[in-house]
């Protein structure tokens, strides 16, 4: 069989053929500057226009800015004072702009689909009977050699013979891409080349990416010069309704004259749509695979977020379970997304930026670092840590049964021991540790392109028992897994709270940046290094302490840092575990993680060290054996692990005799600390 496709046809997978090859170097191009003069002098023989047609890679993505009436600029054609044709102007809706990660490899780009559509001749146009008939009669032939050819229901047939029999009807799905029409055997048939949002990977990343729905109703009634030639799609979710004015590119017009018989005589592309432009974001697509293998393989309701320590980009963001966007493009039936809504595990929901949990003991690090910039506790102040702590008439449970003796606040950190926070925030009072918080980034939404949870931070903390749940993270205490990524991050980094970034630049398709988001600062943190410090030793030893509570994150080569956490939440109605696992890596630069997972009510055996560590250990080791592939490096060494008792005091030396060393510069005035006590 031999198709003779339309111009306009061959025009789209010409573009598709011609383009293909060199759109890779040019995705590169957005984040190696060093590239954009050699790959402009590549392409310099591409006509403008062409290149805005085939705008990401692949054929473009069904999507028109609003109410966007499609005019060529200048001199359009009619059919002049011929009688025997009739000229049709359709506006080409403009290819959508790619979604990619920070590599320039592509997370949402489009793709050309074909349809089957048949021109009823204008002898068979007299009545809907006699058009019926011979499109049953057509179809009848086809389906033998087409077998995704099928007949239109009966009131999508009846409204395109009321105002539309001229034009070509389509009658089948997406055909595959090797489907050829014998058009010497069905004159009457061709093959429309459209185009369709597709994201490659499924549902990576979709809770950030989102996904795009039609706008408006499909093309219908009296034929209108400038409407579309299909169904536009506009951004709905995430990164594709954010960025939805950038992705949306300009229309172009094409002209179809149509014969007495009905049969098409002339078609033109007057003016070429010119694509979208590309959003280049901070992900990194290994990164991203690697932290949602893991989410999955855990089975359970959570969120991992992985961070550069330094310049707050978001490597890789994911939440479980997630959906597939790409059905969202190919139109999804009310069913499916009725299933999606009704689901009870929530897939729609992105865990990782808009969830909100008590975040338990990952909370503790920052009762340790009020205490010593108030002064009220030092890293060398101990408290005896027992299995309770009777507070104000309420008795006070410490998770672990086992853990006796006085401990400092390494030894705290490293066993979680709660009764010892109890105490130690008792002393300090509520408003050091509320501003602590504060200032690494709880109680307030991360500034992102998406709708972000700003969590709960209690302005008071009046009551023992308030105190008490504050300082192990309960009570109305909430925050999101990226603001407790951000937190580390801001630990890991030592000088200052980054502002999380998810997307670095747009760029035109041919090269041009621009909306570019520079690394950005939050805030400089209010502790000092030798407090910091104090606390990063602490966050080592619950790794690579032979009692940590954090082991299972332990690696051979690269240092890790982190803090479990678990916490009691309501879910449903009911109570609930979440389960928390924070910290950073010791990598060049510093990547920061938080791994949340969600319990079910009476569910057992959740815990941080447990569950959530073990998901970002397998993420870990991939960038330990693979750091180039991520984006970072380390210095190989190997780590030690801690085996010292905890519960000796780990007395200063200078108590036994040493000289003292000089006093160390309190980053809080006399006045503060009398303030915040």
């Amino acid at each position: 069989m031999v198709e003779r496709p339309s111009r306009f046809c061959l025009l789209v997978e010409r573009l598709v053929m011609r383009l293909g090859s060199i759109m890779n170097g040019r995705m590169v191009a957005v984040v190696d500057f060093r590239l954009v003069t050699k790959l402009r002098r590549s392409v310099s023989s591409l006509r403008r226009p062409l290149f805005a047609l085939a705008a990401g890679g692949m054929m473009a993505a069904t999507s028109l800015s609003h109410g966007q009436q499609a005019s060529g600029a200048g001199f359009v054609p009619g059919a002049g004072s011929r009688t025997d044709v009739k000229p049709f102007y359709f506006a080409i809706p403009a290819p959508r702009g790619q979604i990619l990660d920070r590599k320039g490899r592509p997370l949402a780009q489009n793709i050309a689909v074909r349809y089957l559509q048949l021109t009823v001749p204008a002898a068979q146009r007299s009545s809907l009977e006699t058009y019926t008939a011979w499109l049953e009669k057509t179809l009848a032939e086809l389906v033998q050699e087409l077998p995704a050819a099928r007949m239109p229901d009966a009131e999508k047939l009846k409204r395109h013979f009321a105002d539309r029999r001229e034009l070509p009807l389509t009658v089948s799905d997406a055909l595959p891409a090797e489907t050829v029409v014998d058009v010497k055997k069905h004159p009457n048939a061709s093959v429309r080349t459209v185009y369709a949002r597709h994201y490659p990977h499924g549902n990576m990343a979709a809770h950030l990416l989102g996904y795009v729905s039609a706008e408006g109703a499909p093309p219908a009634g009296p034929i209108l010069r400038g409407e579309p030639l299909w169904q536009r799609t506009g951004g709905a979710t995430g990164l594709e309704a954010a960025f939805n004015k950038q992705l949306t590119g300009t229309d172009g017009t094409h002209c179809i004259m149509m014969s007495a018989e009905g049969a098409v005589a002339y078609e033109q592309v007057f003016v070429a749509p010119v694509g979208g432009r590309d959003v280049v974001t901070t992900l990194n697509l290994d990164t991203q695979r690697a932290a949602e293998a893991a989410l999955d393989q855990s089975g359970k309701r959570g969120a991992v977020v992985i961070v550069d320590a330094f310049t707050g980009d978001i490597r890789a963001m994911a939440s479980h379970p997630r959906y597939d966007p790409n059905a969202f493009a190919r139109g999804i039936s009310s069913s499916d997304f009725a299933a999606l809504t009704q689901n009870i595990d929530g897939p729609l929901f992105d865990r990782a930026v808009q969830g909100s949990y008590p975040p338990g003991s990952v909370f503790k690090p920052i009762v340790v670092m009020a205490g010593m910039r108030a002064g009220t506790v030092d890293a060398f102040r101990e408290f005896e840590c027992g299995p309770t702590l009777m507070i104000d008439g309420r008795e006070f449970d410490n998770w672990s049964k086992d853990d006796r003796g006085w401990f400092n606040s390494r030894a705290a950190l490293i066993r979680s021991c709660n009764t010892y926070f109890y105490q130690s925030a008792i002393l300090t009072r509520d408003m050091p540790i509320l501003y602590m918080a504060h200032e690494f980034g709880l109680g307030q939404a991360p500034v992102l392109p998406l709708k972000a949870s700003a969590g709960l931070l209690p302005k008071r903390a009046p009551s023992n028992h308030d105190l008490a749940n504050l300082s192990i993270g309960q009570g109305i205490t909430e925050a999101s897994p990226l603001q407790v990524a951000m937190m580390m991050a801001t630990l890991a980094n030592g000088a200052c709270r980054p502002r999380p970034r998810l997307v670095m630049q747009t760029q035109s398709q041919s090269g041009q940046v621009g909306d570019v988001t520079s690394p950005a600062r939050e805030s400089l943190i209010p502790v000092g290094d030798a407090d910091l410090e104090s606390v990063r030793r602490a966050m080592f030893g619950v790794v690579n302490h032979a009692n940590g509570t954090g082991k299972a994150a332990r690696l051979k080569n690269v240092p890790v840092y982190g803090k479990t956490g678990t916490a009691q939440w309501v879910l449903r109605g009911e109570k609930a575990n979440v389960v928390w696992f924070a910290g950073f890596a010791g990598t060049t630069p510093p990547l920061a993680f938080t791994v949340t997972i969600e319990g079910n009510a009476g569910q057992s055996g959740l815990s941080g060290g447990g569950t959530a560590a073990p998901v970002i250990a397998k993420v870990l080791r991939d960038i330990q054996e693979r750091p180039a592939v991520h984006g970072v490096s380390y210095e190989k060494i190997v780590v030690q692990e801690e085996s010292d008792p905890l519960t000796v005091p780990l007395t200063p030396a200078f108590m036994l005799g040493a000289p003292p060393p000089p006093p160390r510069e309190s980053p809080v005035s006399d006045f503060f600390s009398r303030l915040f006590r």
